[in-house]
C-alpha cells in the first residue's frame, strides 16, 4: 500500500501535493487525479509496477524519480538515481538540468534541487565541452541563467560570452556572423539576450574582444559599454583584483574548482576522481 495514502473517516485521502481524490460509489474504483505528473511517464510507471522493467529517458528521468518517491516505490527511486549517476555526461548534462528544473518548479518536485545543483556543477566543471553541444544550444533561458550565475563555470569570460552569443543566435535562427546581420536578425538575437546578458561578467572581458565581438552585436546598453571602457582606461579592473575582492559580482572572476588544472587524466568522466585524490 502506498505510504502517501491514509484511511480516514471521510474515505481515502492522498498526501501527494497537487493530487485530489474524488468520491466513488461503493464497490467502484476511486478516481485519483495526479495533475503534476505527465500521462506518458505515469504509463511507464504503471508498466514498471507490473513488469519490474523500465526504459529510462533523459528528459523524463526526474519525473519518474519523483513519482517513485511520492508513491513509495523505493526500488524504482534507487534505479533512477543510479541511472543518473552512471550516465551523466557532457552530451546529456544540459538535458538533465532542464528536466530537473522543470520538476523543481512543480509542487511535487521538492527533491529535485540536489539534482539541479549536481547538473550545474558538472556543466561548470566540463564547461568547455558542454557549451559545444546541441543540448546547450537548446537550453531554455532559465536553465542558461542558472549556469551563468555559477561562480564555478570554468571558462574565461570571453568564452562565456561566445557561448551565450551562440545560444542566442541558435534560438533566433540566425547563422550569419555579426557583421552580416540584418537589423531584423540583430533585433531577434538581442531579444533572446534580454535577461541573459546581465549574468555575463562583461567588465571582465578583454577590451579588444569587447570592442570586436561584444559591442557590434548591439546587445550591451550604452551605459555599460561606457563603464567597461572607463574601468579599462583607469586600470580599475586589475587594481580591484590585486588589492581586495569587490562586492560587485560583475568584477569577481569565476572560481575554478579544478584541483589539478592542466591534467590530461582527470578530465571529463574522470573529473570526480580529482576530489578524492585531493583529499588523499
Amino acid at each position: 500500500r502506498c505510504k502517501s495514502f491514509q484511511t480516514a473517516k471521510r474515505g481515502e485521502i492522498c498526501r501527494i501535493p497537487g493530487c485530489s481524490v474524488a468520491t466513488a460509489a461503493p464497490g467502484t474504483a476511486t478516481p485519483i487525479r495526479l495533475p503534476n505528473f505527465q500521462g506518458d511517464t505515469f504509463k511507464q510507471f504503471i508498466s514498471y509496477v507490473y513488469t519490474g522493467k523500465i526504459m529510462h529517458q533523459d528528459n523524463g528521468l526526474f519525473e519518474m524519480l519523483t513519482i517513485a518517491q511520492e508513491l513509495g516505490v523505493e526500488e524504482l527511486r534507487v534505479a533512477c538515481e543510479e541511472h543518473f549517476n552512471s550516465t551523466l555526461s557532457v552530451s546529456n548534462a544540459c538535458t538533465y538540468l532542464t528536466s530537473a528544473m522543470e520538476i523543481q518548479d512543480r509542487a511535487a518536485g521538492k527533491g529535485a534541487k540536489s539534482y539541479v545543483d549536481k547538473c550545474t556543477a558538472y556543466i561548470g566543471e566540463n564547461a568547455t565541452e558542454c557549451v559545444r553541444t546541441n543540448t546547450f544550444l537548446n537550453l531554455p533561458k532559465d536553465a542558461l541563467v542558472k549556469i551563468l550565475s555559477s561562480d564555478c563555470l570554468i571558462l574565461e569570460e570571453e568564452d562565456v560570452w561566445r557561448a551565450v552569443l551562440n545560444w542566442a543566435k541558435y534560438q533566433a535562427g540566425v547563422t550569419q556572423p555579426v557583421a552580416h546581420w540584418a537589423e531584423e536578425e540583430r533585433a531577434r538575437v538581442c531579444q533572446h539576450l534580454v535577461g541573459v546578458i546581465d549574468h555575463v561578467r562583461l567588465l571582465l572581458i578583454d577590451s579588444q574582444v569587447f570592442a570586436e565581438e561584444v559591442e557590434p552585436t548591439g546587445a550591451v546598453p550604452m551605459e555599460l559599454s561606457l563603464e567597461r571602457y572607463k574601468y579599462a582606461a583607469i586600470g580599475g579592473l586589475s587594481n580591484k583584483f590585486k588589492d581586495s575582492p569587490s562586492t560587485d559580482k560583475r568584477l569577481q572572476p569565476r572560481i575554478s574548482v579544478k584541483f589539478f588544472p592542466g591534467s590530461q587524466i582527470l578530465v571529463q568522466e574522470k573529473m570526480s576522481y580529482q576530489k578524492i585524490l585531493n583529499s588523499w
